[in-house]
């Protein structure tokens, strides 16, 4: 049954930020726990940016939930639920999700702060019309997927993690007849020049790098 408009979710995956477990690919210019301080204030950036521009509900899915007390901040802030995450790679996941929500759902990854505003209401309103979408990042990956219902062949064999992941996301796509309009291309926050690039449009980032100098 297709959900109404208001009432297609979005599930924003995420890490709870533990040194030494999130964005331990920036410790090349910080430590592990400001990269966790850094994880943190993406996972915000993010939240607050799909809470405001979301018309549906907002669900947070943090792998192996552990009551971290940001997290927990961040559920009570902005009055959003929980939604536990399947075993299994990445793919497994997101597919689980689909099949968790009935109708329309979009996935979100924390990494993309930055993401438009118009993005969000494009892929709301493709999902509305039982569209597919997809949000292509610069890394070769993808911030966002909305699928009208859940579909295995898209997350089946996926090399998750590398470069070719949307690539080989849009073969399956086309392979299988299944259509997946593309959102504006974004970039996620992976790298340390990531995060140099990103602070130019996020004030609370670049407050806090500059008191790494």
């Amino acid at each position: 049954m297709m959900k109404n408009n208001s009432n297609i979710p979005l599930v924003m995956f995420a890490k709870a930020p533990i040194a030494g477990q999130v964005k331990t690919r920036l410790t090349s210019q910080c430590s592990y726990e400001q990269a966790a301080s850094i994880a943190e204030i993406l996972l915000l950036e993010s939240l607050t940016k799909v809470v405001n521009y979301w018309p549906g509900k907002v669900y947070l899915s943090i792998w192996q939930y552990n009551e971290h007390p940001f997290i927990r901040s961040m559920i009570e802030r902005f009055n959003i639920e929980l939604l536990s995450q399947a075993e299994g790679d990445l793919g497994a996941k997101m597919l689980s999700t689909f099949y968790q929500l009935e109708g329309p759902v979009a996935i979100m990854g924390c990494d993309a702060p930055l993401v438009s505003k118009g993005a969000l209401e494009l892929a709301h309103n493709l999902l509305s019309d039982g569209q597919n979408v997809i949000g292509p990042s610069e890394d070769g990956g993808y911030y966002l997927i909305g699928l009208s219902e859940p579909k295995d062949i898209l997350f089946d064999g996926v090399s998750w993690g590398q470069d070719s992941v949307l690539k080989e996301t849009l073969k399956l796509a086309t392979t299988n007849q299944i259509e997946l309009h593309k959102l504006p291309l974004s970039f996620d926050i992976d790298h340390w020049t990531d995060v140099v690039r990103a602070s130019k449009q996020l004030p609370a980032l670049n407050a806090y790098i500059e008191t790494l100098k």
